[in-house]
């Protein structure tokens, strides 16, 4: 193959172009824990609460018995919930190697559209199919109570993939 120059493929996990394991660490911390503080406040307030766990709602019974009667209880609802804090991290994690991977193929060339981009991959193939699968499917949770979960997980899903947008940066373009 003389006169032709094969491309080396970067890996995920070792980096390539502009790889820096410090950033991609930093960025998990801070974008994992602002998004577990807005999940936070979206999902404990008394108002979500109150539609997400009562049947005057139309809840499914077997999702208010999950959440509050059969044991044991979800472990989200251990108060410090480190399993959850870490795997959420984890998720946040690959979030960012996902954003370094592909962030030159999410539309737009700011920040904000990287961000908005990135949010809403997340939204839809992490939350999405955990609404379908879960709630709807094993629990028979009512669709406009579904509706409302993916109205906060959107929220949770912009907040995150702007935060990695910001802290992370946008990719240079390359000029080969």
């Amino acid at each position: 193959m003389t006169g032709s120059t094969l491309a080396q493929p970067t890996s995920l996990l070792t980096g390539g172009r502009g790889f820096r394991l410090n950033r991609v660490l930093f960025t998990t911390l801070v974008a994992g824990l602002l998004m577990q503080a807005v999940m936070a406040l979206l999902w404990m307030n008394p108002l979500t609460t109150q539609i997400i766990l009562s049947p005057e709602f139309g809840q499914s019974q077997k999702l208010i018995n999950v959440w509050t009667m059969w044991h044991p209880l979800p472990r989200i609802t251990q108060q410090p919930s480190w399993p959850m804090i870490d795997g959420y991290l984890v998720f946040t994690f690959l979030h960012v190697l996902l954003y370094h991977r592909f962030a030159s193929l999410l539309p737009g060339h700011t920040w904000v559209a990287k961000g908005l981009g990135l949010a809403i991959g997340i939204w839809l193939f992490q939350y999405g199919y955990f609404e379908f699968f879960t709630p709807f499917n094993q629990y028979w949770e009512p669709l406009h109570l579904i509706a409302y979960e993916l109205l906060l997980q959107g929220i949770m899903a912009v907040v995150e993939g702007l935060a990695i947008a910001r802290l992370y940066g946008v990719p240079q373009r390359s000029h080969e």
